[in-house]
């Protein structure tokens, strides 16, 4: 297990390596797809300035009065359904149940697309007057991980589970995204223990001296710090469900600190929204459509958190 400043944290694993089909790290990743559910992974290729960008710009739309961003909220949107996009203020979510709701901002894009399906937007979000370059740097990067990053990680899955790289492209054509910048204020920020829903989920940490993200992996509750140069990748409940349990979808929360404020900008990545998925080995079949409404439903309507969050303690 790799360890930075002495801390036990998670794999780390080259998506260079991948592409290129070393041996070596197709069995790491399996290996931390098996038994961890989260890894480091570097050598990705988005590019380090759009990241520095789409955090800059989302410190300052968080920072705008809330009178200016109420006006991106989910009452505004225009999409079904409507809590997958838009402004939602501290305290308006709850991840789990027992913690309550949880103490940060977010806002959300996907990939906006006509004719009316489940997630596809379109979405009414603060332009260019409002929060400058935020929404150019946010498609921006959405690009580099839904065209170079994703495609290739997936496939790279797909061969660490000995099946053919091109397993799973057939339901990822038209791909499903929930985008999410998230702020945690100073001291006091938090977001629930949870599994998170999808595929998977990219997720780039702001860069702060201390960890806030926690992760439950390999029996114990492990604080994860943010290593340069790499974003994080966890793997979701659909994909546990797609491999019939052998890859695993891990917990995982926020615990943030820190004297200073916090920005994360993560990436759910789901199949394409009208995908039947047979699990690989038998089993019921599944929808995207259905995994996405019923935790959407579970978040903001039942109240009982994301995920797997009514198994955790």
């Amino acid at each position: 297990m790799n360890r930075v400043n002495g801390t036990p944290v998670l794999p780390v694993i080259s998506l260079a390596q991948l592409i290129a089909r070393k041996p070596e790290a197709v069995a790491q990743l399996h290996d931390a797809c098996v038994h961890d559910g989260f890894f480091y992974l570097v050598e990705h290729d988005l590019s380090a300035e759009l990241i520095k960008r789409y955090l800059s710009a989302a410190q300052a739309f968080f920072a705008l009065p809330e009178s200016v961003k109420q006006r991106f909220g989910h009452h505004r949107q225009l999409g079904y359904p409507r809590t997958a996009r838009g402004y939602v203020a501290a305290y308006g979510e709850t991840l789990h149940p027992d913690a309550g709701p949880d103490n940060k901002q977010h806002l959300d894009w996907g990939i906006d697309r006509c004719g009316g399906a489940p997630f596809s937007g379109p979405s009414v979000l603060p332009d260019k007057h409002v929060a400058p370059d935020l929404n150019a740097s946010a498609y921006a990067l959405q690009d580099e991980v839904m065209e170079h990053l994703f495609p290739n990680l997936r496939r790279a899955i797909a061969t660490a589970l000995a099946l053919p790289p091109h397993a799973f492209d057939a339901h990822f054509r038209r791909p499903t995204l929930i985008q999410r910048a998230s702020y945690y204020p100073a001291s006091s920020g938090t977001a629930g223990k949870h599994t998170d829903n999808g595929f998977l989920t990219v997720l780039i940490q702001q860069p702060l001296p201390q960890p806030s993200l926690r992760v439950h992996t390999r029996g114990e509750w492990r604080d994860v710090p943010c290593l340069e140069g790499a974003v994080l990748v966890n793997l979701g409940d659909l994909l546990q469900r797609w491999t019939n349990g052998r890859l695993v979808s891990t917990a995982h929360q926020v615990l943030h600190r820190q004297p200073d404020a916090r920005v994360s900008l993560a990436f759910f990545i789901y199949p394409d929204i009208d995908a039947s998925i047979s699990p690989i080995g038998g089993g019921q079949s599944f929808s995207t459509a259905d995994v996405m409404l019923d935790n959407f439903d579970s978040i903001w309507v039942r109240k009982q958190g994301a995920g797997r969050a009514r198994q955790l303690v």
